[in-house]
Order: C-alpha cells, then structure tokens, then sequence
C-alpha cells in the first residue's frame, strides 16, 4: 500500500490516499478542493474507488458528492451520515457551498472494513461531533478533528462536547503500542510522542 497526502483548502484539511497494488485508492477526508484531489489522482495514476469520512464537516466531506458522481462509494459514520444532508455539517455557519449526500455505507465503533483489499479498523471517537471516527491502518491511525499535534479538536460546535474529547483521547492513548498519526489538520505526529506532550493527556 502506497500513502499519499494533499492539504488543501482555507482551513488547510489534509486529505490522504492510501492506493492499493492495483492503483485503487481510498480517499480519507476529500477536503473541499475537488480539482486539486482529481489532479492528484492524475498525477499519480490512481483511480478513486471510496471516500471515507472521519466526520461530516464541510471542509472534510466538501468533495464527497463530486466524488461520489465520479463513481467512488461514500463511507461515514451512522451517527454523522445525517449530517451530509443537513446544515450540521456547518456549511451556513461558514458560509460555505456543500452539495449534499446519502452516503452509500455508514459504519459503527469497532467494524471492520475491507476496501479494495485495505483493511481498516473504525474507532468512535466522538468529541467534535458525535460521530466522529478514527481510521487504524496497519500501524497508522488517521484521527479527523479528534487529535493534532499538541492539541485536540474544538467540541464547540453543534453535536461536540467536551467530556466525550476527554474520553476518545484516552480510547486513544490505551491503545496499545505506537502509531504514526495523521491528523485532519496540520502535521503529522506520533501516538507515543502526543501521550507524552499533548496537553489534553493531563485532563480528567
């Protein structure tokens, strides 16, 4: 499995490609800028076949529709599918354009998945929005708006909450081992390296 990574749009989403041996790849968090995410499949070579959501936010799913007319299955969580086909995606508060969509699968805490041959294991971890996910890949964890480098998502906005935060991050720092993690935001970390600095670890 090759990794690829975009970062795009006004909140700087990063959206990644994991592309399987026969060039089919896995978009998680399509961001919003439809014409950079197709320009990344051209320059690579790969053909999107599903976009999987961390969360229903607009910056994260803006593309999904597109994509998903393009042919590629959307996957989301059963608590934020809803979402995409609401304004709790946040798109009238930012006053952003987001197209609308039923996802064509939702998941819930501890599926399985098995798309195009990538195996890929779903965490619940809400905080930001209520369904809010995890995706574990291999030895790398990809946390949406759950947890940054030094820092954790805001739990201010419609269907967050704070205690519920506090919780995932400690789902997240029991886990066993160390991962390498990609974040919705910024730059990429680690597991061990967030328990060891991450402000939100010291909080009950």
């Amino acid at each position: 499995m090759k990794l690829y990574h975009l970062q795009s749009g006004p909140l700087r989403v990063n959206t990644y490609f994991l592309v399987n041996d026969d060039n089919q790849a896995i978009v998680i968090d399509g961001g919003e800028n439809y014409k950079k995410v197709k320009q990344t499949e051209t320059d690579f070579g790969f053909t999107i076949k599903a976009v999987l959501l961390t969360h229903a936010h607009f910056d994260h799913a803006g593309n999904a529709k597109k994509l998903q007319d393009d042919g590629a299955k959307v996957y989301i969580s059963k608590l934020d599918a809803p979402k995409l086909l609401n304004e709790d995606n946040l798109s009238g508060d930012f006053g952003r354009k987001f197209d609308y969509l039923t996802a064509d699968f939702t998941f819930e805490d501890g599926d399985l998945l098995d798309v195009c041959g990538i195996k890929i294991k779903v965490i619940a971890t809400p905080g930001h929005t209520d369904g809010s996910v995890c995706f574990v890949v291999d030895n790398a964890i990809f946390t949406g708006d759950t947890l940054f480098d030094g820092s954790v998502g805001r739990t201010d906005f419609k269907t967050g909450n704070r205690q519920d935060m506090i919780n995932s991050i400690k789902k997240l720092f029991n886990l066993d081992g160390d991962y390498s993690v990609y974040p919705g935001h910024d730059t990429f970390t680690t597991l061990d390296y967030q328990r060891k600095y991450n402000i939100f670890a010291e909080y009950d």
